[in-house]
């Protein structure tokens, strides 16, 4: 007759290493998030029934963005005419006031890139006012490789980030 005791014991310790298994091959990851609501409060926005909106008088622009070729600041046909539009819609709304934010890729020290940024902004605040738009109107400022918009050491990703913003 066959000992029973034995397939017991071994029933016990396979199940035993099948549940051991299973948990170890499954794992659960727990996060937790906060949200952080800053004190949000409700806004409200009201205009008076008998009022209109007088669109001719307002001020409508768009961001822009020029992109730079490897170590350079001028400007390139592409750039123009992403320029000349907005020279354009400067011309028809005396009111727009524009910021050119110069910026550069992550090669190059950072003394280097923040002035490289600068004479990238400088030549489009160049094309803006050879094209009648007042200096008062046009402010510059570089941020060299300190605020890329693409993350990579990659020629794609720094042809992203060499670029003059026009806000």
């Amino acid at each position: 007759m066959i000992n029973t005791n034995i397939f017991k014991e071994k029933n016990f310790i396979g199940l035993f290493l099948f549940i051991f298994v299973i948990s170890s091959c499954s794992s659960m990851n727990v996060t937790e998030e906060v949200v952080y609501d800053g004190g949000i409060r409700t806004v409200e926005a009201s205009i008076k029934e008998d009022s209109t909106l007088d669109y001719e008088t307002k001020a409508i622009f768009t961001n822009a963005t020029v992109y730079f070729d490897f170590d350079k600041f001028n400007l390139n046909s592409k750039s123009l005419q992403t320029l000349k539009s907005a020279v354009s819609a400067m011309k028809d709304n005396e009111s727009i006031k524009i910021t050119i934010a110069g910026h550069a890729d992550e090669r190059g020290t950072r003394e280097y890139n923040l002035a490289l940024g600068q004479r990238r902004a400088e030549a489009v605040k160049d094309y803006f006012l050879l094209n009648g738009i007042s200096s008062s109107r046009v402010s510059v400022k570089s941020y060299g490789e300190e605020q890329p918009v693409a993350y990579g050491s990659n020629e794609e990703s720094y042809a992203k980030n060499r670029r003059a913003e026009i806000n």
